[in-house]
């Protein structure tokens, strides 16, 4: 009989969480209220203040109308007894106005990193790393330098 670590319940409330708030039905964000702690900190979201689930949840829907059709890869989830770490990848049409640039329906490619501090199996804290550059590129917010 397997007996589920700490590490095995913290991954898979992670692996819950990413599904539902990635999901194509913009709903299923509703994933965050068994999945988060009622206090969240969240870190790295610029222009939001996430302290609950309804901020989070509004997070989401606010991102998800900027960029819709989201494909959405984890190339990596490491967990431990604390804390849960992803590296993922996400293409998706960039569908609705986003850092002061107007869209216009192009499918981009950005990529980041994330770690969620866990407390008795929920997410109670996210620090989340995206690749800003990368993102800014390729909606034309920067121009794109000389490889």
């Amino acid at each position: 009989m397997h007996m589920h670590t700490q590490a095995d319940i913290n991954r898979r409330t992670v692996e819950r969480f990413l599904t539902g708030t990635h999901s194509r039905n913009i709903e299923d964000v509703a994933v965050i209220d068994t999945t988060v702690a009622g206090t969240i900190t969240c870190h790295g979201f610029p222009g939001f203040v996430i302290d609950n689930h309804e901020s989070y949840k509004t997070f989401f829907r606010v991102f998800r109308q900027s960029f819709s059709d989201m494909d959405w890869t984890v190339h990596a989830l490491v967990a431990d007894d604390t804390h849960v770490a992803a590296r993922w990848e996400i293409t998706a049409t960039f569908s609705g106005d986003f850092a002061g640039v107007k869209a216009d329906g192009r499918r981009v490619t950005f990529d980041g990193m994330v770690l969620y501090r866990m407390e008795r199996g929920l997410i109670a804290e996210t620090w989340l790393q995206i690749n800003e550059l990368q993102l800014l590129t390729a909606i034309g917010a920067i121009p794109a330098t000389a490889a």
